[in-house]
């Protein structure tokens, strides 16, 4: 398991403050993020984005996820990073 350094615990740190992330959601990994969120044992409901935006589900009780795109990065927010996370660990390639 790789250890965390000081300088990363900070970013993360920093990152926090602000309330979004930004770069943390790879382009490329979007629609398998979507699949993911869509599936039976998640029950995101996918909807079409809006301008600048790449991925837009919805879940009862639970405020719209939305990923942002700016041209050169994406943008999230703590709820979409916790969700990217779950999905990293849990990935299948």
């Amino acid at each position: 398991m790789k250890t965390i350094t000081r300088q990363e615990i900070k970013k993360m740190e920093r990152t926090a403050e602000r309330g979004k992330w930004v770069g943390l959601i790879k382009l490329g990994d979007i629609p398998a993020f979507a699949r993911w969120l869509s599936d039976e044992q998640h029950e995101w409901m996918i909807q079409s984005p809006d301008v600048g935006e790449v991925l837009r589900a919805y879940k009862p009780g639970r405020p719209v996820l939305i990923v942002r795109y700016d041209g050169q990065h994406t943008i999230c927010t703590r709820a979409a990073m916790a969700l990217w996370y779950t999905f990293l660990c849990f990935r299948e390639d």
